[in-house]
């Protein structure tokens, strides 16, 4: 590694304690680089490097013209023990708020249609949401339902009350399992505009299908998610085969030793 480059991680890590310490609050101007060379007795180089190191960690954000600012921190929740991403991030004590963009029956594409289990063309209840914590947007939502099995549900209200609450309360839906996969993405012009972004920065996209008591589909869902503002915690616990006692390791060895002392005799 280079000494510049070593320079500016160092300032990238005393930066980064600075603002975890509370003194440069989220929200707030950062120095300028000018500013922040004089008072660390670096070069403005140096300045950026660090300052770039903070943006990719989602520390600080730019703004052209503007200046660099205390970005906000990102929802951070395990999924461990919850059903849903909204759930996990609910449950610590984040009131999220839900917008509902879209309702309405429609022909089920083909990808869909195999998600859930149905002939393609199949009505479908598409639902678009977009989800919003502390005031700012950090999810969209799209969902499609199977509309035969859920007759009325596009004319239910989703702003107010959550969509398996309705499933289960008013459709007797019980929802057992869910497969979900995570993909890193860029988001696009229409996608940034909803979440208060800027196109081509990443996202991370969530592909979900629900299944009920019955093992059948339920709900297919994709889900973009700002990185700048939410990161899941997952944990996988090892699970060994249990031990033997070594003394049944030992005579089983024993065995074995034998067995190869008489083949070669």
């Amino acid at each position: 590694m280079s000494l510049r480059s070593r320079l500016g991680r160092d300032l990238a890590a005393v930066l980064e304690r600075e603002i975890l310490s509370g003194r440069w609050p989220t929200g707030s101007k950062l120095p300028t680089e000018r500013e922040l060379a004089v008072l660390h007795g670096v070069s403005r180089q140096t300045v950026r490097e660090a300052l770039d190191e903070l943006e990719r960690a989602c520390l600080v954000v730019r703004r052209q013209g503007s200046g660099t600012y205390v970005a906000e921190r990102r929802l951070e929740q395990s999924l461990l023990g919850h059903f849903s991403i909204v759930e996990a991030i609910r449950s610590s004590g984040l009131v999220i708020e839900t917008t509902v963009l879209a309702q309405a029956v429609g022909p089920a594409l083909p990808a869909v249609a195999e998600s859930l289990g149905v002939a393609p063309e199949s009505p479908v209840v598409e639902l678009e949401r977009l989800r919003a914590g502390g005031g700012e947007p950090f999810m969209l939502e799209r969902t499609w339902l199977p509309a035969e099995r859920l007759p009325g549900i596009e004319d239910a209200d989703l702003t107010t009350v959550g969509l398996y609450e309705t499933l289960r309360e008013r459709y007797g839906v019980v929802l057992v399992r869910a497969v979900e996969s995570f993909e890193p993405i860029v988001l696009h012009a229409d996608e940034a505009r909803r979440l208060g972004e800027r196109s081509g920065r990443p996202a991370l996209m969530l592909l979900r299908t629900t299944y009920d008591d019955q093992d059948r589909a339920i709900e297919s869902a994709r889900a973009i998610l700002r990185a700048d503002r939410c990161r899941s915690l997952v944990e996988r616990r090892v699970v060994e085969p249990p031990r033997q006692p070594a003394a049944s390791r030992r005579g089983r060895a024993g065995r074995t030793r034998r067995r190869t002392v008489a083949a070669a005799k």
